[in-house]
């Protein structure tokens, strides 16, 4: 997506000093060479590529938003996008996921380079009264469940 300069330009005066690094960073632009090349994204097509990962960097494009993104504007496969973005999360974005939680509330960044999108109150997990059994009508199978006759 084009956004107007004025526009990219107020949203990089307002950015953390870490984000800022990241996206001018000379190891990033790198990073992201080797891994169009590795993904065999065609060099006219690699700006648009650095373009979406800028675009994360600058709070304009969710990290899980970034396969469907390489699959809608440079036409990568959709198997590739999930591999391109993993890397992509492990080596660029991982670094500085404390300040981009700042722009994404709800994602979490894993080591592996996964994207995890926070619970939310109610599936937290906490076992209830149940003693974190699994209701019947939950749809979820308890596997460690005794049945009893």
């Amino acid at each position: 997506m084009l956004y107007p300069s004025e526009q990219m330009d107020e949203l990089f005066d307002k950015l953390p000093r870490e984000l800022r690094a990241a996206l001018l960073s000379r190891d990033n632009a790198e990073t992201i060479s080797q891994i169009a090349k590795r993904y065999k994204i065609a060099e006219e097509q690699t700006p648009q590529f650095a373009a979406l990962v800028g675009n994360i960097l600058l709070g304009l494009l969710p990290p899980d938003a970034l396969p469907k993104a390489l699959e809608q504007e440079i036409k990568i496969p959709a198997e590739q996008t999930v591999f391109i973005s993993q890397e992509v999360n492990r080596l660029i974005l991982y670094p500085v996921k404390d300040k981009l939680a700042d722009f994404y509330k709800q994602i979490s960044f894993a080591p592996s380079g996964a994207i995890t999108r926070a619970a939310s109150p109610k599936t937290t997990g906490a076992p209830g009264p149940d003693n974190g059994r699994t209701s019947p009508d939950s749809g979820l199978a308890d596997i460690y469940r005794e049945t009893v006759e």
